[in-house]
């Protein structure tokens, strides 16, 4: 394909933002040597950007790094200092984009930001809602994956830094006891 009928095919799927690699292979019908080395010429001439391996951003409808999260390490969803900071639990805006996952831990860096994967044993996988395309910690379930992942014993400090008032301190003992978290009094 020429560089012309490239910008052609993006432009007709520009309602998908994210396009893996064997996705791509099936709807151009190109064989697979050739699509890479195609994907390659495209992405240095700054055409198409790669995000990781085998996962492209159409150039017209670039996705976010929450949408990116969501597609290239599954399943997932964000929480600890991001979502925190996304409920105004946290002031501070963490530089990295934080997720959980029932899989091995998990570090991305794209050209979008860096993306990083925490493991939570499967019975803790919940607690999240469907915010567009991708998955968010509800507020007390952010707070708890932070308390659970990183093991904090000194809850007084590490709750110094949060604005708890936005939480629901009821369904945040509740869900507590369902991850045998102690609270304090809050």
């Amino acid at each position: 394909m020429t560089l012309k009928d490239w910008l052609v095919f993006f432009k007709k799927h520009k309602d998908v933002k994210i396009f893996y690699w064997q996705h791509l292979k099936l709807l151009t019908g190109m064989k697979p040597h050739s699509l890479r080395m195609s994907l390659k010429r495209l992405n240095e001439k700054k055409v198409i950007q790669r995000i990781c391996r085998s996962y492209y951003a159409n150039p017209f409808n670039l996705p976010t790094l929450e949408e990116i999260s969501s597609i290239i390490y599954l399943p997932s969803y964000i929480s600890l200092e991001s979502a925190l900071s996304r409920w105004g639990i946290l002031s501070q805006i963490p530089q990295v984009l934080t997720c959980v996952t029932t899989k091995l831990p998990q570090k991305f860096t794209t050209p979008f930001g860096d993306i990083e994967y925490h493991q939570v044993k499967k019975g803790y996988f919940w607690g999240f809602v469907q915010e567009g395309s991708y998955f968010i910690a509800a507020p007390e379930k952010a707070l708890l994956d932070y308390i659970y992942l990183k093991k904090e014993k000194d809850f007084k400090k590490a709750f110094s830094e949060l604005d708890l008032k936005s939480l629901n301190l009821k369904k945040l003992k509740s869900l507590a006891g369902r991850m045998k978290i102690f609270l304090p009094e809050l």
